[in-house]
């Protein structure tokens, strides 16, 4: 295994960890349990944490040394993100064992308070609710994590390596010579 290849290992470890941390973290600031609207917060700054850790990380292993082009970056991307897939899967199994194991329930609730709070009531509310049971499960979110840590991973290695994908050119480089 190449070096490169050991370094994108370690960045998608390092990615999936701070996910891992932020998950758990907004759970003790009450962003999972004060409503479905600040719920989107918390995944937005998951989006920004993630998107940021593959451009860095992108960054450091192009400084890593050649050989180095736009298919091997985005390869050694799709590394990184598996391995961040891997620990969000884990990091999911714990917050649904161990963190918050009332979390369907607490989602299912705030799912009625806020479609009851637009007016929906009846059967509607309660098909809200029943879906809202149906997908805040731990096979559910489990499958989205891997799958959203691999997509958003291989999207952005491969929009990031539009930008990396020259050498570094220094400033010299670019002006003409003096006469």
């Amino acid at each position: 295994m190449s070096a490169q290849a050991r370094l994108a290992l370690k960045i998608g470890l390092l990615i999936g960890v701070i996910n891992l941390v932020w998950l758990y973290l907004a759970y003790f600031l009450g962003l999972h349990t004060n409503g479905v609207m600040i719920f989107q917060v918390f995944m937005l700054v998951w989006l920004c944490i993630t998107t940021i850790g593959f451009i860095v990380g992108l960054r450091k292993l192009k400084r890593a040394g050649p050989p180095w082009n736009y298919r091997r970056g985005v390869a050694l991307g799709c590394l990184a993100a598996v391995v961040t897939a891997i620990v969000a899967v884990v990091a999911q199994i714990g917050y649904y064992t161990v963190v918050h194991p009332a979390w369907p329930d607490v989602m299912a609730e705030q799912t009625r308070e806020f479609f009851a709070n637009q007016g929906l009531a009846g059967d509607e509310l309660e098909e809200k609710v029943a879906g809202a049971r149906e997908s805040f499960t731990l096979g559910r979110y489990a499958t989205q994590s891997a799958i959203a840590a691999i997509a958003l991973g291989t999207v952005v290695s491969a929009v990031t390596m539009i930008f990396l994908r020259k050498p570094n050119r220094s400033l010299s480089d670019d002006t003409p010579a003096e006469q």
